[in-house]
C-alpha cells in the first residue's frame, strides 16, 4: 500500500479545538484504561504520542495551555475525591 500525504491547512482556533477535543478524549481513555480496557490502553497511547507531536509543532504557546489544561484538572479530580 502507497503511503499518501495530503496537507490539510487549520487556522490556529481550529488547532485549538482539535486539541481541546483530543485532550478531552485522552482524559476518556485514561479512565477506560484503568478500568481494564486493553483497546482502550493502545488507543490512548497513540493519541498521547500525537498531542505530543502537535504540542512540539504548535511550541510553547500549545505547551502552556496544555499545562493550564493539566493543573486545571489536577484542581477539579481533587475538588471530587474530596
Amino acid at each position: 500500500m502507497l503511503d499518501q500525504n495530503q496537507d490539510i491547512e487549520f487556522s490556529d482556533h481550529d488547532l485549538e479545538v482539535i486539541e481541546e477535543a483530543l485532550f478531552t478524549q485522552e482524559k476518556i481513555l485514561s479512565v477506560q484504561s484503568r478500568a481494564g480496557g486493553n483497546g482502550a490502553k493502545t488507543r490512548l497511547s497513540e493519541l498521547q504520542g500525537l498531542l505530543q507531536r502537535m504540542r512540539r509543532q504548535r511550541g510553547d504557546k500549545a505547551g502552556q495551555k496544555a499545562g493550564q489544561r493539566l493543573s486545571l484538572w489536577g484542581q477539579v479530580t481533587r475538588m471530587i475525591s474530596c
